[in-house]
């Protein structure tokens, strides 16, 4: 895309530069051949008149003809290179039309001329015709328009080639600023396309040509506007359900409380349902809390991140949960290492797992692994639940989304926070229902693109491979974690 915006508005300027410069040109050769057209027929009638004057004047001067072709030359054996000399050709006749006198240059189409003073062009030739009245004998010179023609054409040559170089500089000198001003448009672009979504920043003007500061200028007030819209609607969420964690967890306690006293009652099934209802709405306060942490301000992390070490943490904090039901959870993870925010990971991985937990009711096992691939490193989660249809899978993702035939009591917050923690890592979430290559279930796949290692994991610093912090609740600090995840 970049690229090929790019290269289209700079052909675009070139090419409509070109042309019009291009027609200007043509339109200036084609005037110009005519004001010379006009000044070479001018200087050269001119001077067929003058010479032909020239020969008036010698022939008026003697009645022998034989003197005046001796005068000119026409018994005189010529050089060799006198063709070369030569321009004019003429002729002397009567009145009757008979020709007295003739160059030895003189072509038989300008033998039946007209005997009427003044110029015309006779085939190749221009031809004038003076009268003596004296002598009664006419007098006829002819230039060859072929020279003419030569003339205007050298004069065209030479006028139209500096033009020409002059054109295809200009060409070259636009074409290098507007892809200079485009190559200035596609840095503000990349800029643009590097700013966290969820932490939208203003971009630099240092090194912005003029022309863009007030394109810069007003995307920045834009992204301001923007960060405020979203700012204000995170705090809204993670206040409001900061605010409700507490009553709630007390309203919580109370119910158990009431539960546990009820059992031998009557109210004891109503009771046990009051806590279950109690217990979604803390699970569903705690989802918002977490996605509005993922979606904080608060740029995250870049560092290397051991995956393997992840998914095993999360495999044996899940084994011992009673939501598995009798299924199994396996860890099936490489070392690998990503790069990324370390509990941004570790909270991604938790979801997922806990996706598969609650809505893979029916199956048997639950499957966690990471392995590289061709296109970087790729981590699984896939259960042989229900699954979903394939038409539901791309709204998953999306806030309190969840399939029609969807099993467990999940808020439908779960893939929303993994899919916008993803796209802040540089990572993407991919959906699949049935997993690869099974008949049935549901996966959830996470991809890094690939990049370079720093080493091999496995020895590395307490900081690549630091366990997950625990929370006054004691669950991972993935979950609950306010240090990272604003």
């Amino acid at each position: 895309m970049t690229r090929k915006a790019a290269s289209s508005m700079t052909q675009a300027l070139t090419r409509s530069l070109l042309v019009g410069l291009t027609v200007l040109w043509l339109a200036g050769v084609l005037g110009s051949g005519v004001v010379l057209k006009r000044l070479i027929d001018r200087q050269s009638d001119d001077a067929l008149q003058e010479s032909a004057l020239v020969l008036m004047s010698l022939v008026r001067q003697t009645d022998d003809l034989l003197v005046t072709a001796a005068a000119l030359g026409e018994r005189t054996p010529l050089p060799d290179n006198t063709e070369a000399r030569e321009r004019f050709a003429y002729q002397i006749r009567d009145a009757s039309g008979r020709i007295l006198l003739k160059s030895h240059n003189a072509v038989p189409e300008l033998h039946d001329m007209p005997l009427q003073e003044g110029m015309v062009d006779v085939g190749e030739w221009r031809v004038v015709t003076l009268y003596d009245p004296g002598k009664a004998r006419y007098l006829q010179v002819a230039d060859p328009l072929a020279e003419r023609r030569d003339a205007l054409l050298t004069s065209l040559l030479w006028l139209t080639g500096p033009l020409a170089v002059l054109l295809a500089f200009a060409t070259f000198i636009v074409f290098r600023a507007s892809r200079t001003l485009a190559q200035h448009v596609q840095r503000t672009a990349n800029a643009l396309s590097r700013q966290d979504p969820q932490a939208l920043g203003l971009l630099p003007l240092d090194g912005v040509v003029t022309e863009m500061k007030p394109a810069v200028e007003a995307t920045n007030r834009l992204l301001s506007r923007l960060a405020e819209a979203f700012e204000a609607e995170r705090s809204f969420t993670y206040n409001s359900a900061h605010e409700l964690r507490t009553p709630i967890a007390a309203a919580l306690a109370q119910a158990q409380l009431l539960a546990a006293n009820a059992q031998a009652s009557a109210l004891g099934a109503q009771a046990d349902a009051l806590v279950g209802a109690l217990s979604r709405l803390a699970r569903i306060v705690e989802r918002l809390l977490a996605l509005a942490r993922a979606e904080g301000a608060a740029p995250l992390a870049s560092e290397w991140v051991d995956l393997g070490r992840v998914v095993q943490l999360t495999v044996d904090e899940f084994q011992r949960s009673p939501a598995l039901r009798g299924r199994r959870i396996l860890a099936e993870a490489t070392p690998l290492r990503v790069r990324g925010d370390f509990d941004a990971v570790g909270l991604a991985v938790r979801n997922l797992v806990e996706n598969a937990i609650v809505h893979g009711v029916g199956g048997t096992t639950i499957r966690v692994g990471c392995a590289a691939a061709p296109e970087g490193a790729i981590l699984t989660v896939i259960d042989d639940g229900p699954g979903v249809r394939s038409d539901e899978l791309g709204s998953l993702v999306k806030r309190f989304a969840r399939g029609k035939n969807a099993a467990g009591g999940g808020a439908g917050l779960g893939l929303s926070i993994v899919d916008t923690l993803a796209r802040r890592m540089g990572a993407k979430l991919d959906l699949r229902s049935p997993g690869e290559g099974q008949r049935g279930g549901f996966e959830a796949r996470l991809t890094w693109p690939a990049q370079p290692q720093a080493r091999r994991p496995g020895r590395g610093t307490a900081k690549d491979a630091r366990p997950p912090r625990k929370t006054a609740a004691g669950g991972a600090g993935w979950r609950n974690s306010a240090t990272r995840i604003h």
